[in-house]
């Protein structure tokens, strides 16, 4: 990654030696990329007030005991796991540091439930000019310590403020259902959970494996702070936007709801699983001429098929729909294409590579027609040209496991696009370079967008009316759940700023209502896919041999 250069200095706050793992990884991306840890602040803990065995018992919170022996003893999700807080930190040298972060460990306050630092550690703190602090220990703080670092104290909550404050984590999320888990990184106020907000991501809940769930929006998050201090070097200033919320603040489960929530672990397992083998896609590929009648015409797949990820081109020889043919009976996807010469009624398939192959965008490059195919299963990103109705293979664009890549050009530069597969509803990264065939590099600030309802290309980036519109996928609920088309307002190689102007589902009246995830257009024909849920046998089998493979 690319390393930043003007120099930005951090504290963190920690309980002791070591940190969550989560938390370690969090603090390594930002030394790794050159920004300077020059402060640990540990916790001394020592003026918590004495409790004898008695008065624990007297007081202990009985209600809220299987939650707290779960916890403790049977929850050990891998991001949470504890490492030795110095394991593997390369440091960066410097004229203040010398390599080495100094060490303070400071005795809070405590009023209520409130930490407050003492006069004498704030003005120790003040005198390092840190622009943050990262909390990754002690408790709610609150009093002058909170403006003590030129950027305030940055701290993570691992749900959306406005939907949900306290926690635990991503739990009420799981409980009640709710499809988005929020992760904010704040700059702390008195207002607990209800800060300065810097940086917002969505992510869909996984609704059959709350450990699973935790670990994702932990891993998946640690980039926040680097992208923050990206901000600062490009801007100058971060513009964080203060939380207005007034969700209620919540707590740990009491023993009924621990209840509930086993019990809607082993329910939601046998569903998750259930639906994984009988309740199958399917989808199909329409299209429409742009006229004033908009009437739906639909490809007819074979029987155990399906039809998806329809793109639309002409040349001076034809007018061709390019489609992904899955076949379960194969268990992958080819590329095909009908044309608009036999009114798209038959369909030719126009590779039979050995992986599976699938989002067949197409472009048109000084005159010739070029595809780059889905092919995650390759590990590569790899551009083909489309000639007498094959493709040609020209040459790889980047190496990577990739879903859904899009080539826009802009300003004589090549944006790509792309997804990485193993967040494949989630994060949105662009590749920038000055030639189509590359070499492409990361855009500065990758992932430019992590939001389950509209990161994942959809298609053709269109221009209407000199506006970039960006189709993305919206998988929220389930994946290809509907599309949302975003208004792209800043690109370049340093910055993107986006906003969603509409969401685009499937009729309620069409055989394929349940769901759409690509559309495209080339003036004259809009194409687009749909899906409905089914059982075949040849799915089911498929659907066993692929549980088996993972």
């Amino acid at each position: 990654m690319e390393k930043l250069e003007r120099q930005i200095r951090f504290g963190v706050m920690v309980d002791g030696d070591t940190v969550e793992r989560w938390q370690y990884d969090t603090i390594k991306l930002l030394i790794d990329n050159g920004i300077e840890l020059s402060l640990i602040i540990k916790n001394g803990d020592n003026s918590k007030p004495y409790k004898s065995f008695a008065d624990k018992a007297l007081h202990y919170p009985y209600r809220q005991i299987l939650f707290r022996i779960w916890h403790r003893y049977f929850f050990k999700p891998a991001a949470k796991q504890r490492v030795s807080f110095n394991e593997g930190l390369s440091f960066q040298p410097s004229e203040t540091s010398g390599g080495t972060p100094s060490t303070i460990t400071v005795m809070p306050l405590y009023k209520g439930i409130s930490m407050y630092f003492k006069d004498e550690d704030i003005e120790k703190i003040k005198s390092l000019d840190l622009d943050f602090i990262l909390r990754f220990g002690f408790d709610i703080i609150r009093g002058d310590i909170l403006t003590s670092a030129k950027y305030g104290i940055w701290s993570y909550h691992h749900d959306d403020e406005r939907v949900v404050r306290g926690g635990p984590p991503g739990f009420w999320e799981f409980i009640r259902k709710i499809t988005k888990n929020g992760v904010i990184l704040q700059q702390l106020t008195d207002e607990l959970d209800k800060g300065l907000i810097i940086k917002r991501l969505q992510f869909d809940t996984t609704l059959h494996s709350y450990k699973f769930h935790l670990n994702r929006i932990y891993q998946e998050s640690v980039f926040l702070p680097l992208q923050a201090c990206k901000e600062l070097i490009i801007n100058g200033k971060l513009e964080p936007e203060l939380s207005k919320s007034k969700a209620p603040i919540l707590h740990p489960p009491k023993n009924f709801m621990m209840l509930w929530y086993f019990w809607l672990c082993i329910w939601r397992k046998i569903v998750f699983h259930f639906n994984y083998f009988f309740r199958q896609e399917d989808w199909n590929v329409g299209y429409y001429y742009n006229d004033n009648s908009h009437d739906i015409h639909w490809l007819k797949s074979p029987k155990s098929d399906y039809f998806a990820d329809p793109f639309v081109i002409s040349n001076d020889k034809d007018t061709y729909l390019f489609f992904e043919w899955f076949s379960n009976k194969n268990g992958k996807a080819d590329i095909a294409i009908a044309k608009k010469s036999e009114n798209f009624e038959k369909y030719h398939k126009i590779s039979d590579f050995q992986e599976h192959r699938s989002y067949p965008y197409v472009f048109d490059y000084q005159g010739e027609i070029y595809c780059i195919p889905e092919a995650n299963q390759t590990n590569k990103i790899s551009l083909y040209k489309f000639e007498n109705d094959k493709l040609i293979f020209d040459c790889d664009l980047l190496n990577g496991c990739f879903v859904d890549s899009t080539i826009l050009i802009r300003d004589n530069k090549f944006y790509l696009f792309t997804t990485p597969q193993k967040q494949s509803h989630t994060h949105l990264l662009i590749f920038v370079a000055d030639d189509l065939r590359g070499p492409y590099r990361p855009h500065f600030n990758n992932p430019v967008k992590v939001d389950c309802s509209n990161s994942r290309m959809a298609g053709k980036i269109q221009i209407i009316n000199e506006i970039l519109i960006r189709p993305a996928q919206n998988s929220t609920r389930h994946y290809g759940e509907s599309i949302t088309l975003n208004k792209i307002i800043q690109l370049s190689e340093y910055q993107y700023i986006e906003e969603t102007i509409k969401e685009i589902k499937p009729d309620p009246n069409w055989a394929y209502n349940k769901g759409t995830h690509t559309i495209n257009s080339d003036g004259e024909i809009t194409v687009f896919d749909a899906k409905k849920f089914t059982f075949t046998w040849r799915g089911f089998v498929q659907q066993v041999r692929q549980k088996l493979h993972n």
